[in-house]
Protein backbone atom coordinates (compact mmCIF):
# COMPACT_ATOMS: atom_id res chain seq x y z
CA UNK A 1 0.00 0.00 0.00
CA UNK A 2 1.37 3.38 -0.98
CA UNK A 3 1.62 5.95 1.83
CA UNK A 4 0.67 9.47 0.90
CA UNK A 5 3.30 12.20 1.26
CA UNK A 6 1.13 13.86 3.95
CA UNK A 7 0.99 10.71 6.09
CA UNK A 8 4.70 10.14 5.63
CA UNK A 9 5.43 13.67 6.77
CA UNK A 10 3.13 13.25 9.79
CA UNK A 11 4.84 10.00 10.77
CA UNK A 12 8.22 11.64 10.53
CA UNK A 13 7.03 14.51 12.73
CA UNK A 14 5.66 12.13 15.36
CA UNK A 15 8.92 10.21 15.42
CA UNK A 16 10.82 13.46 15.89
CA UNK A 17 8.59 14.38 18.88
CA UNK A 18 8.16 10.97 20.53
CA UNK A 19 11.78 9.77 20.40
CA UNK A 20 13.14 12.38 22.87
CA UNK A 21 10.19 11.75 25.21
CA UNK A 22 10.91 8.03 25.27
CA UNK A 23 14.60 8.69 25.84
CA UNK A 24 13.76 10.96 28.80
CA UNK A 25 11.45 8.31 30.21
CA UNK A 26 14.28 5.78 30.03
CA UNK A 27 16.55 8.14 31.98
CA UNK A 28 14.07 8.39 34.86
CA UNK A 29 13.32 4.68 34.80
CA UNK A 30 17.02 3.92 35.04
CA UNK A 31 17.41 6.29 38.00
CA UNK A 32 14.49 4.75 39.89
CA UNK A 33 15.75 1.22 39.24
CA UNK A 34 19.23 2.11 40.45
CA UNK A 35 17.76 3.68 43.60
CA UNK A 36 15.78 0.50 44.29
CA UNK A 37 19.05 -1.43 44.04
CA UNK A 38 20.70 0.90 46.56
CA UNK A 39 23.00 2.40 43.91
CA UNK A 40 22.43 6.03 44.83
CA UNK A 41 25.52 7.50 43.15
CA UNK A 42 24.59 5.79 39.89
CA UNK A 43 20.97 6.90 40.29
CA UNK A 44 22.20 10.49 40.57
CA UNK A 45 24.42 10.11 37.54
CA UNK A 46 21.53 8.74 35.50
CA UNK A 47 19.73 12.08 35.62
CA UNK A 48 22.77 14.27 35.00
CA UNK A 49 21.68 14.83 31.43
CA UNK A 50 18.24 16.19 32.36
CA UNK A 51 18.18 19.81 31.21
CA UNK A 52 18.75 22.34 33.98
CA UNK A 53 16.09 24.62 32.53
CA UNK A 54 13.81 22.04 30.94
CA UNK A 55 10.35 20.88 32.05
CA UNK A 56 11.82 18.36 34.51
CA UNK A 57 14.41 20.72 36.00
CA UNK A 58 12.60 21.13 39.32
CA UNK A 59 12.00 17.40 39.61
CA UNK A 60 15.70 16.81 38.96
CA UNK A 61 16.68 19.04 41.90
CA UNK A 62 14.16 17.41 44.24
CA UNK A 63 15.35 13.98 43.23
CA UNK A 64 18.97 14.93 43.80
CA UNK A 65 18.00 16.08 47.30
CA UNK A 66 16.37 12.72 47.95
CA UNK A 67 19.22 10.66 46.49
CA UNK A 68 21.80 12.52 48.57
CA UNK A 69 19.66 12.06 51.69
CA UNK A 70 19.32 8.28 51.37
CA UNK A 71 23.03 7.42 51.84
CA UNK A 72 23.50 10.09 54.52
CA UNK A 73 25.01 12.94 52.52
CA UNK A 74 22.97 15.45 54.46
CA UNK A 75 24.81 18.66 53.58
CA UNK A 76 24.46 17.93 49.87
CA UNK A 77 20.80 17.03 50.35
CA UNK A 78 20.14 20.26 52.23
CA UNK A 79 21.83 22.22 49.44
CA UNK A 80 19.62 20.66 46.77
CA UNK A 81 16.37 21.13 48.69
CA UNK A 82 17.25 24.76 49.39
CA UNK A 83 17.96 25.24 45.70
CA UNK A 84 14.52 23.78 44.95
CA UNK A 85 12.93 26.22 47.43
CA UNK A 86 14.80 29.11 45.86
CA UNK A 87 13.47 28.02 42.48
CA UNK A 88 9.90 27.54 43.74
CA UNK A 89 9.21 29.16 47.15
CA UNK A 90 5.68 27.69 47.17
CA UNK A 91 6.89 24.10 46.88
CA UNK A 92 5.61 22.06 49.81
CA UNK A 93 7.56 19.10 48.43
CA UNK A 94 10.86 20.95 48.70
CA UNK A 95 10.21 22.22 52.22
CA UNK A 96 9.13 18.79 53.43
CA UNK A 97 12.17 17.31 51.73
CA UNK A 98 14.43 19.76 53.54
CA UNK A 99 13.15 18.57 56.91
CA UNK A 100 14.52 15.07 56.27
CA UNK A 101 18.27 15.80 56.19
CA UNK A 102 17.88 18.48 58.86
CA UNK A 103 16.25 16.02 61.24
CA UNK A 104 18.74 13.30 60.36
CA UNK A 105 21.62 15.70 61.02
CA UNK A 106 20.01 16.70 64.34
CA UNK A 107 19.75 20.31 63.26
CA UNK A 108 16.58 20.58 65.27
CA UNK A 109 15.98 24.32 65.18
CA UNK A 110 16.38 24.49 61.41
CA UNK A 111 14.13 21.46 61.02
CA UNK A 112 11.52 23.20 63.17
CA UNK A 113 11.71 26.30 61.00
CA UNK A 114 11.41 24.25 57.83
CA UNK A 115 8.38 22.37 59.16
CA UNK A 116 6.78 25.65 60.22
CA UNK A 117 7.31 26.93 56.67
CA UNK A 118 5.46 23.85 55.37
CA UNK A 119 2.52 24.61 57.64
CA UNK A 120 2.48 28.22 56.52
CA UNK A 121 1.99 27.00 52.95
CA UNK A 122 -0.22 24.04 53.84
CA UNK A 123 -1.86 24.35 57.28
CA UNK A 124 -2.61 20.99 58.91
CA UNK A 125 -0.31 19.11 56.52
CA UNK A 126 0.14 15.75 58.25
CA UNK A 127 3.81 15.22 57.50
CA UNK A 128 4.67 18.82 58.29
CA UNK A 129 2.97 18.60 61.68
CA UNK A 130 4.60 15.28 62.51
CA UNK A 131 8.09 16.49 61.64
CA UNK A 132 7.55 19.70 63.57
CA UNK A 133 6.61 17.65 66.63
CA UNK A 134 9.75 15.52 66.24
CA UNK A 135 11.93 18.64 66.09
CA UNK A 136 10.19 20.15 69.11
CA UNK A 137 10.53 16.97 71.14
CA UNK A 138 14.26 16.87 70.42
CA UNK A 139 14.52 20.45 71.71
CA UNK A 140 12.39 19.59 74.77
CA UNK A 141 9.94 22.33 73.86
CA UNK A 142 7.10 20.49 75.56
CA UNK A 143 4.62 23.38 75.54
CA UNK A 144 4.79 23.95 71.79
CA UNK A 145 4.93 20.21 71.23
CA UNK A 146 1.70 19.87 73.21
CA UNK A 147 0.04 22.65 71.23
CA UNK A 148 1.07 21.13 67.90
CA UNK A 149 0.08 17.59 68.91
CA UNK A 150 -3.32 18.84 70.08
CA UNK A 151 -3.88 20.55 66.73
CA UNK A 152 -2.79 17.38 64.96
CA UNK A 153 -5.31 15.31 66.91
CA UNK A 154 -8.06 17.72 65.85
CA UNK A 155 -7.09 17.35 62.20
CA UNK A 156 -6.37 13.61 62.35
CA UNK A 157 -8.47 12.19 65.21
CA UNK A 158 -8.02 8.56 64.19
CA UNK A 159 -4.23 8.76 63.96
CA UNK A 160 -2.33 6.95 66.69
CA UNK A 161 0.88 8.95 66.20
CA UNK A 162 -0.87 12.23 66.94
CA UNK A 163 -2.39 10.90 70.16
CA UNK A 164 0.91 9.35 71.30
CA UNK A 165 2.72 12.65 70.93
CA UNK A 166 -0.10 14.42 72.75
CA UNK A 167 0.23 11.91 75.59
CA UNK A 168 4.01 12.22 75.65
CA UNK A 169 3.92 16.02 75.80
CA UNK A 170 1.43 15.93 78.66
CA UNK A 171 3.59 13.41 80.49
CA UNK A 172 6.70 15.57 80.17
CA UNK A 173 4.74 18.56 81.45
CA UNK A 174 3.62 16.56 84.49
CA UNK A 175 -0.03 16.52 83.44
CA UNK A 176 -0.67 12.91 84.41
CA UNK A 177 -4.46 12.90 84.06
CA UNK A 178 -4.23 14.30 80.54
CA UNK A 179 -1.41 11.88 79.70
CA UNK A 180 -3.44 8.92 80.98
CA UNK A 181 -6.41 10.01 78.89
CA UNK A 182 -4.27 10.38 75.77
CA UNK A 183 -2.44 7.08 76.26
CA UNK A 184 -5.80 5.35 76.82
CA UNK A 185 -7.00 6.90 73.57
CA UNK A 186 -3.83 5.57 71.92
CA UNK A 187 -4.79 2.00 72.82
CA UNK A 188 -8.14 2.50 71.08
CA UNK A 189 -6.29 3.39 67.90
CA UNK A 190 -3.32 1.03 68.33
CA UNK A 191 -4.17 -1.87 70.65
CA UNK A 192 -1.07 -3.22 72.35
CA UNK A 193 0.97 -0.01 71.94
CA UNK A 194 3.94 -0.66 74.23
CA UNK A 195 4.63 2.92 75.29
CA UNK A 196 0.99 3.52 76.17
CA UNK A 197 0.72 0.26 78.13
CA UNK A 198 3.94 0.97 80.03
CA UNK A 199 2.81 4.43 81.06
CA UNK A 200 -0.65 3.29 82.11
CA UNK A 201 0.91 0.48 84.19
CA UNK A 202 2.72 3.04 86.34
CA UNK A 203 1.32 3.57 89.82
Amino acid sequence: MKISPLLAALAATLTFVVAPVLAQEAVWQSSYQLEAAGKYTEALAAIDGVAANGPDAELKILRRGWLYYLPGHFDESIREYRLAIERNPKSVDARLGLTLPLLAAKRWREAEQSAQAVLTLAPSNYTGMLRLIIALEAQKDWALMLKTAAAMVVSYPSDANAVVYLARANAWLGKRDEAVAAYSATLSRYPGHLEAKAYLAQK
